[in-house]
């Protein structure tokens, strides 16, 4: 399960990176539209009985949801910087964090090998982010993927707590509320957050692509809820970590057909990035042993 939330990311990064670049062109705009879009699944009230947990759980599903739009925001930034296989394999740093805050307040530990993994998993992100050959530069994509990474760490092991303590539905609906509270505040405390209203009438014609995006983002999110509530946080994130092995196997595919849209499959060092990846599996397959 933990393996079908990174393939339907990986769609969604791809039109991300086509989104940042061509129309949002503000990096408020990704998680603004992706936090409102995910009050959809508020809709279900009507049909399935909701089950309203206690404060503590709502305030911690409320604040998941928030801190997953705040790493939104600098995943979107990167994208003005980075290609998404890049972008996508700094995330992976957040296979770091995620069982340092979990062995703290969860009480998860994990093996030796899986540790090593991590590291693993670390090296192969920070060298996919450097740029250039004669002048080592990291790249700017990097210390936004790192508090991306942090966020969406927080946001992970809140969801764990989360869903571990009442109706799982009801819980995740809490959680997109949440999203919606993020949405609010990137659009009405920031300068460059508060253009989007005014942007609408230009906005408003890609509404279909941001309903496919999103929906398959809500999607995602689902199946990733689905699998902490089942697993092991640390584990299912950082399986999540062969994202950016689907993105650049999309992109080698579909780049024929469209080669407008997946500038991966042309910008960067492909030697490079395939090696690392292959280093990357490594890691997953210790974690996983």
């Amino acid at each position: 399960m933990a393996l079908i939330s990174p393939a339907l990311w990986s769609i969604v990064n791809i039109i991300d990176d086509n989104l940042v670049k061509k129309v949002y062109k503000n990096p408020f705009y990704g998680p603004i539209i992706t936090g409102y879009f995910s009050l959809l699944p508020l809709l279900s009230i009507f049909f399935v009985p909701f089950v309203a947990p206690d404060l503590k759980v709502t305030i911690f599903a409320l604040l998941s949801g928030f801190f997953l739009v705040c790493s939104y925001w600098f995943y979107y930034k990167s994208f003005l910087h980075e290609v998404p296989s890049v972008v996508l394999a700094i995330w992976n740093i957040t296979s770091i964090f995620v069982p340092i805050l979990a062995f703290i307040f969860l009480g998860e530990f994990l093996e030796v090998t899986q540790y090593i993994g991590f590291f693993i998993i670390l090296g192969s992100s920070f060298t996919l982010s450097l740029i250039g050959t004669k002048k080592i530069k990291i790249s700017i994509a990097f210390p936004l993927m790192i508090a991306a990474s942090f966020f969406y760490a927080i946001n992970a092991t809140m969801l764990k707590y989360v869903f571990s303590n009442g109706d799982f539905w009801s819980n995740f609906l809490i959680t997109t509320m949440g999203m919606g509270l993020g949405a609010l505040f990137f659009s009405t405390a920031f300068k460059n957050g508060r253009k989007i209203y005014s942007n609408l009438s230009r906005l408003k014609k890609y509404i279909l692509i941001f309903i496919i995006s999103d929906v398959i983002n809500i999607g995602a999110i689902l199946v990733q809820n689905l699998a902490i509530s089942k697993g092991p946080v640390s584990l299912v994130r950082v399986i999540e970590g062969v994202q950016p092995i689907y993105l650049l196997i999309l992109a080698f595919c579909l780049y024929p057909i469209f080669p407008k849209y997946f500038r991966e499959a042309t910008q960067g060092n492909l030697t490079k990035k395939i090696f690392l990846m292959i280093i990357m599996i490594s890691g997953l397959y210790l974690i996983n042993k």
